[in-house]
């Protein structure tokens, strides 16, 4: 009961400090200006108010540091950060006190002493006042939005950032969930104090727990104190944090997400299951998206040389480039009569062809072996050709496959078990083949990735 009420004075105190700081900040600076007015008009004994103000600076910011002192102590603060803020504070209140000594008897000290004494204390306040700002609001604030050279100049972001333009290398609790922790949480359950007996530095420690028992359940949210915690009413006793910004509902969303999920610290975004509900938070508070891409957009390849390009072109293909920062390819014949040949001479741009169309062309079984291990091929049309089974098997390997169209084929039902093993293929054309309705409808049934369009209703 004791140290409770402890606590509770320390806070009652302390939450004093930030309305009484401000109010000898005004007295010093206004004697400080008053005292350089009258000496621009060459007065010739300054006002007894300038020393009085210097006088009511230092009681006032004796008040200030002394509440001050007591929210420092409930723990609220990282130590390092507090260090300076607090004696710095200290150095103000008697310098304030030397200053009302200096200006009462200003006649008798030269204008270069109080001009010092003056500087020094603009000084110290600025600095003062940033270290503040600094432990009420974080070390991003002052600087968060400035122009981005200033930003990185000064708060080093750009090597300090992590890289979260790419989904699949986020790992969730070392890049989303540890620094909601770390802004909100760790100033009062870290590896030097442990409030309550928690220690929130690792996520063995968080499971360990404190005084009323493990921070979190992993996959049971309704059973995790600290979820609990951070979403009672802010009037609450318990809630935490009891002091300084409280998590913003997208930083609740993310912490649910990770309690949820059961994940391991070095998870990435890409191994767990990202819920719908939490996709519009992390678009919009990191940029995330979380959407599965196509696999043409995942591959960072060299742009093909123009002379390659011409030369499919001579050869009668069509050729065009994705767009953007995409340099892969789709590709189609337009000539008269596909040769052999013609096809073979594919093979300097086959990692860039990822969309490729031979519709309505004389390709045979036999021809698209010279095809089958294009790496990034994607999409492959040869809807109202001669192609049989055996042509299908041809292209078993092609593990990026995601669309096949086979629509108008030489194609049996014999052909299904090599679609059903292609690993890729998320959409196959089967209409007016000799795949039955039957077999071709139980594929797309059994395999969920899979969606087979025969054409029928």
């Amino acid at each position: 009961m004791n140290t409770l009420l402890a606590f509770d004075f320390t806070n009652f105190v302390g939450r004093f400090h930030p309305i009484l700081v401000h109010l000898p900040i005004g007295f010093i600076l206004m004697s400080i200006f008053m005292e350089w007015y009258q000496r621009i008009q060459k007065t010739t004994k300054l006002s007894s108010l300038i020393s009085y103000g210097w006088l009511l600076a230092g009681i006032g910011g004796a008040f200030a540091a002394f509440c001050g002192w007591w929210l420092g102590e409930t723990g609220l603060y990282f130590e390092d950060d507090l260090f300076l803020h607090r004696w710095m504070g200290i150095a103000i209140v008697l310098i304030s006190f030397v200053g009302w000594w200096l200006k009462k008897n200003a006649e008798n000290h030269a204008n270069s002493l109080h001009q010092i004494v003056n500087f020094l204390v603009i000084g110290l306040i600025t600095v003062e006042g940033h270290l503040g700002g600094n432990l009420t609001h974080g070390e991003a604030y002052l600087f968060e939005y400035a122009p981005e050279s200033i930003r990185d100049m000064m708060l080093g972001e750009k090597e300090a950032m992590t890289d979260l333009s790419k989904a699949d290398s986020v790992v969730v609790y070392n890049d989303l969930v540890k620094p909601i922790f770390e802004q909100k949480c760790f100033a009062c359950h870290n590896n030097e104090v442990t409030r309550g007996g928690l220690n929130m530095a690792a996520i063995d420690s968080m499971l360990v727990g404190g005084d009323g028992g493990p921070a979190y359940t992993p996959s049971n949210v309704s059973e995790s104190e600290l979820f609990r915690r951070i979403t009672l009413p802010q009037k609450n006793i318990k809630f935490m944090p009891p002091v300084g910004d409280p998590l913003t509902y997208d930083e609740i969303k993310i912490v649910e997400w990770w309690i949820e999920q059961v994940a391991s610290p070095d998870s990435k975004i890409g191994d767990i299951e990202v819920a719908e509900s939490i996709k519009p938070t992390l678009l919009r508070k990191y940029g995330l998206d979380t959407n599965p891409k196509p696999y043409y957009e995942t591959v960072n390849i060299a742009p093909l040389d123009s002379v390659q390009i011409t030369a499919l072109e001579q050869n009668g293909f069509t050729v065009n480039v994705l767009g953007g920062e995409n340099p892969l390819l789709d590709v189609k014949f337009s000539g008269k009569a596909l040769t052999e040949e013609q096809l073979k001479s594919l093979a300097p741009a086959a990692a860039h062809i990822t969309w490729l169309s031979l519709a309505r062309t004389n390709v045979k079984d036999e021809w698209l072996s010279a095809i089958a291990s294009f790496e990034n091929l994607t999409r492959l049309q040869l809807e109202k050709t001669a192609i049989t089974d055996q042509g299908v098997e041809t292209l078993s390997g092609l593990k990026h496959l995601e669309v096949l169209n086979l629509y108008g084929t030489q194609v049996t039902d014999s052909c299904l078990p090599t679609l059903q093993k292609m690993e890729g293929l998320k959409r196959v054309y089967l209409w007016k083949t000799k795949v039955s309705t039957a077999n071709a409808k139980s594929l797309d049934e059994n395999e969920k990735k899979l969606a087979v369009i025969t054409g029928q209703g």
